[in-house]
This record gives structure tokens, C-alpha cells and sequence, in this order.
């Protein structure tokens, strides 16, 4: 399996920046057939491109899960998608190289088609799905894949701004998009097609780079932040306060991957040496 290098060296805050010739000529695509269902509206052309199931399957529909990436169901399904695709591609591009973004890109959100296609049929259900938010997903994954570390400063309700790193952002997203899913809430939203991105993303990353797909291990890094939660109120002997406090500072500054495996160990050590000690312990 061959393995890359990739270019992750973008300045800090250049979200979006600077326009990229992929993300152009992708949003510019979208316009333009967005425009043409407009045109076409009372034509069978959004039941044609767009992913049908099981037509998808009893029909031999095969290129629909290609198709549906470029519909949008309206003004502002467009607008949202071309804004994440904007914001979160351009830098992915710059890292990935503009041939290989292209191939990632209709990847995850032809892999993302498949799966909606496939567990509808399963389901016996009828749906249509259109949009490009499993692409749209798939790109946020390689966010946060490679730019783990990076802080983002998103705004809550469009007011209220809180920092958080990359894959942070990622992590609430996804299970944001499965609890979603699974409680039947937004119900005119995809959640598998984003949930399926994203998956599809993490495993082309952990085909071609698992060095740093090992690195983005959701389950260790809430492991180790309740850890140091834990900590953090637990009364600590003299002699190795100082080094937990340091561990914890670096934590905090420079997040769980700048750990050294002796660091981590310590961090292990404390837990189980103060367990006694912890609240509802007997």
C-alpha cells in the first residue's frame, strides 16, 4: 500500500484561504446545475440525477450516486454546502494536491451515496436523496485529520464564539449527525450520507496515511480528556504534583497527541495510584 506526504503547513487562521482552482471549478459546477433544475423544474431531471432508491437498484440507476452530489433541494441546501465546501476545502487541497482532492472528494461522496443506497434498499425504503453534503462530510474528516491541532473559533448560534481544535469540531459533528440519525430528528436531513462521509473519509485515511488516521483516535482522546478531568479534583502528593500539573498544562496547550508515552504513563499511574480516592469509590 503506498503511503504519502502531505502539506499541512497552511498559516493558522487561513480557513478558506487562499481560492482554490478544485473548490472553484466544484462550486461553480453546483451553481450551474442548481440553475439548470431550476430551469428544468417540471422535468423528470431531479428524479433522474438524483438518488433514488430502490430505482438505483431495480432500474440499474448506476450513476445515480454520482449524480446526486451536484442537486441541491434548495437556495439555501446550496449556500450551505458550497460555504463548507469553500471554508474547509480549500485548505485540504492545498494539502492534499488538486488531483488527489478531486479523487477524495467524489470518493467519500460517491462511498457516501452507496451506503444511503444500500441500507434504504435493506430497509425496503423509498427515498430520494440529493445534496453534496456526504463530499461535504468526507472533507471535514480530512479537516481534522490533517489539521488535528489547529484552533477554530466557530460562532454558537452565530453569536456566542467558542474555541475548539479541529478534531474536536469533528468529533461533536459526528456524533451530533448519529444521534441525529438514530433519533429520527431533522428527518428531511441525510444523517447517514454524513455520517457515511465522514467514515469513508476515515478509512481512506487509514488506507493511505495510518500514521495520522492512528493519530485521530476519537475514543483516546475523550479517554485521556476525562483523565485529566479526574485529575484535576483529585488531591495529588507533593512529590508528583509539579509533574502531573506540567502534564495537564501541555495538555491543554498543545492537546493529547504531544504526549510522550512515558507522559501518558504517568497520567495512567496517578489515576490508578489515587482510585481509592475518588468520589464513589468504596
Amino acid at each position: 500500500m503506498p503511503t504519502y506526504e502531505y502539506t499541512t503547513s497552511a498559516p493558522r487562521y487561513s480557513i478558506g484561504r487562499p481560492w482554490t482552482p478544485a473548490v472553484r471549478a466544484l462550486i461553480l459546477i453546483n451553481v450551474a446545475v442548481f440553475l439548470l433544475q431550476l430551469v428544468l423544474a417540471r422535468s423528470p431531471f431531479v428524479a433522474l440525477a438524483g438518488l433514488q432508491v430502490p430505482e438505483v437498484f431495480t432500474r440499474l440507476r448506476l450513476w445515480q450516486p454520482f449524480t446526486y452530489l451536484f442537486l441541491h433541494g434548495g437556495f439555501w441546501h446550496l449556500l450551505w454546502n458550497m460555504f463548507a465546501l469553500w471554508m474547509f476545502g480549500c485548505d485540504v487541497e492545498l494539502a492534499l494536491g488538486t488531483p488527489r482532492f478531486v479523487r477524495y472528494y467524489l470518493l467519500t461522496g460517491v462511498g457516501a451515496g452507496w451506503c444511503v443506497a444500500v441500507a434504504g434498499w435493506l430497509a425496503g425504503e423509498q427515498t430520494l436523496t440529493i445534496g453534496a453534503s456526504g463530499a461535504i462530510f468526507g472533507l471535514l474528516m480530512a479537516y481534522g485529520i490533517l489539521f488535528a491541532e489547529r484552533t477554530l473559533t466557530l460562532l454558537f448560534f452565530f453569536i456566542l464564539p467558542i474555541q475548539m481544535k479541529a478534531k474536536t469540531m469533528v468529533l461533536i459533528f459526528g456524533i451530533f449527525e448519529l444521534l441525529a440519525g438514530v433519533s429520527g430528528t431533522l428527518g428531511q436531513v441525510s444523517h447517514l450520507a454524513h455520517v457515511s462521509g465522514l467514515l469513508v473519509g476515515y478509512l481512506y485515511f487509514r488506507a493511505v496515511a495510518p500514521q495520522r488516521a492512528r493519530k485521530f483516535n476519537f475514543w483516546k482522546e475523550i479517554k485521556y480528556w476525562w483523565l485529566s478531568r479526574r485529575l484535576k479534583r483529585i488531591p495529588r502528593p507533593e512529590d508528583s504534583e509539579q509533574d502531573v500539573e506540567g502534564i495537564l498544562e501541555k495538555i491543554s496547550r498543545e492537546g493529547i497527541t504531544s504526549l510522550t508515552p512515558n507522559e501518558r504513563e504517568i497520567l495512567a499511574e496517578a489515576a490508578r495510584r489515587r482510585q481509592d480516592r475518588w468520589p464513589g469509590s468504596n
